[in-house]
């Protein structure tokens, strides 16, 4: 009888060590495979920022600005979703269309206007009313001319409304436009070089017709395979 007991205390030894191998075993693949599985993760991410890092480099500044613009910004995603999710008609994608252009020529003008205001402040002050290079002084500062420049500034500034065009479109551009123009000014601001400034505005409004052009074009190219639109 005491034989019998002293063999099953054995056994009950013997069964709790080899659970304790196995929860050791257990315990070194799990810790090894989540060892792997952060260094795939590591892997992973430096191959994404790799990979996001990796931008065309150009010839010119302009052409580096807007490059970054498109690539490395929400801008081209934001102006490409806009622009997909106006699907009731196509006058609604031209009027976003006609209005984003639109914007951006009245913003890079403004750019200018204020540029070379700058550079007019920066010239030394003078008394003379007239002067070889600029004949008769009729700059009025009164207060009033003040205002009004202001008041002009500012409905400048305004998004403006095309007449004739659709409001739908107009309404979405608006809404769209509220996103991209800080993200121009960020690249406007830092582009000095006045050549560089003529090549980001000619090809910041190229690019934008383009890429109008070729959604439009998929967009139509899709609905002339579809059939009557099932309503809701």
């Amino acid at each position: 009888m005491q034989i019998k007991r002293k063999e099953f205390l054995n056994e009950i030894k013997e069964e709790m060590e080899l659970r304790k191998a196995v929860r050791l075993a257990i315990n070194r693949l799990e810790s090894k495979r989540l060892q792997e599985e952060q260094t795939l993760r590591q892997i992973i991410r430096r191959l994404i920022s790799e990979g996001s890092s990796k931008i065309k480099v150009h010839d010119t500044t302009a052409g580096n600005y807007l490059e970054r613009l498109f690539s490395s910004t929400n801008f081209l995603d934001t102006l490409r979703n806009d622009y997909h999710a106006l699907r009731t008609s196509p006058e609604q994608r031209s009027s976003f269309s006609a209005h984003i252009i639109h914007a951006m020529k009245a913003l890079l003008e403004r750019d200018q206007l204020n540029r070379r205001e700058d550079d007019e402040a920066d010239e030394p002050p003078t008394r003379l009313k007239a002067t070889p290079e600029t004949g008769i002084d009729i700059n009025i500062t009164d207060d009033e001319t003040e205002q009004e420049r202001n008041l002009e500034t500012e409905a400048t500034e305004k998004f403006q409304m095309l007449p004739g065009m659709d409001e739908t479109g107009a309404q979405a551009a608006e809404r769209t436009w509220n996103t991209l123009e800080p993200l121009i000014v960020n690249e406007l601001t830092v582009t000095l070089d006045p050549r560089d400034r003529a090549q980001f505005a000619e090809y910041l409004l190229l690019n934008t017709t383009g890429y109008f052009k070729e959604w439009e074009e998929s967009i139509q190219s899709k609905e002339g395979h579809m059939g009557q639109p099932v309503p809701f």
